[in-house]
């Protein structure tokens, strides 16, 4: 007797996929019992998350330098001459 030939696998992979396989017909599916139509139940509301209150920044006072000069000179005898400056900054 002569050796047989192996069949390929493609096809054999093929007969076993149950999309080529040809199966029974599907069942129908069964109907639901003849009960009275679901009623939406009353849910209890989520108990209130406390939340963390919000730390608020404080404004920060700007810094405010007043520097005064007085000058008093005197150029010759006599004669006095008083120099005022005054001078305001803000600091940020």
């Amino acid at each position: 007797m002569g050796k047989r030939k192996k069949a390929s696998k493609v096809q054999k992979r093929a007969k076993l996929r149950s999309s080529a396989k040809r199966g029974k017909a599907r069942k129908a599916a069964k109907a639901a019992k003849a009960t009275k139509p679901t009623v939406a139940k009353a849910k209890p509301k989520p108990a209130p998350v406390k939340k963390a209150a919000r730390k608020v920044k404080q404004p920060v006072a700007q810094v405010v330098e007043t520097v005064a000069v007085e000058v008093i000179e005197q150029p010759a005898p006599g004669v006095i001459t008083v120099t005022e400056v005054e001078e305001t900054r803000k600091a940020s």
